[in-house]
């Protein structure tokens, strides 16, 4: 039985971000400042978000927007993404090439069977230094195209 993606809901990365990180459910959080943007601004609050983030078991199976990662996630340096849905690497390098200092990369427990990786897309983990892949089942030939492209 073949379930269609419309079925299937759609989690982003930005979405779970906003909701775990939102100055309502915690005003005077640690490390988490609020400043307004300008009128018109995609993004209606600037999160200056903690350095290392934990996202796993969110669900999550997309990236979102690149500009608002690019903004929420300027000093970021190590992301836990493990125990997701991400079944696609565009996605998950949408979210590496969008985070400039990113050092660290859980991606343990997501379903990467039988997905390649492209060789053009591997380059955007040239910053990564530490890359987890516990349980997703890559291939041997991704394990290797990654690592070629990791100098660390």
């Amino acid at each position: 039985m073949e379930s269609s993606s419309d079925e299937e809901e759609v989690i982003t990365f930005i979405k779970v971000i906003s909701e775990k990180y939102n100055p309502e459910n915690f005003p005077y959080g640690p490390g988490v400042m609020v400043l307004p943007s300008p009128p018109g601004s995609p993004v209606k609050d600037r999160l200056f978000l903690p350095n290392i983030l934990v996202l796993n078991h969110r669900g999550i199976n997309k990236a979102g927007d690149r500009s608002d990662i690019e903004a929420f996630c300027a000093h970021v340096v190590e992301l836990d993404l493990s125990h997701n849905q991400f079944n696609d690497w565009g996605e998950i390098c949408t979210i590496v090439s969008s985070i400039p200092h990113l050092d660290f990369l859980n991606l343990s427990m997501n379903p990467l069977s039988g997905v390649e990786l492209e060789p053009s897309m591997a380059e955007v983990f040239s910053r990564v230094r530490r890359l987890v892949l516990i349980n997703t089942h890559v291939s041997w030939d991704t394990v290797h195209m990654l690592t070629q492209h990791m100098p660390e």
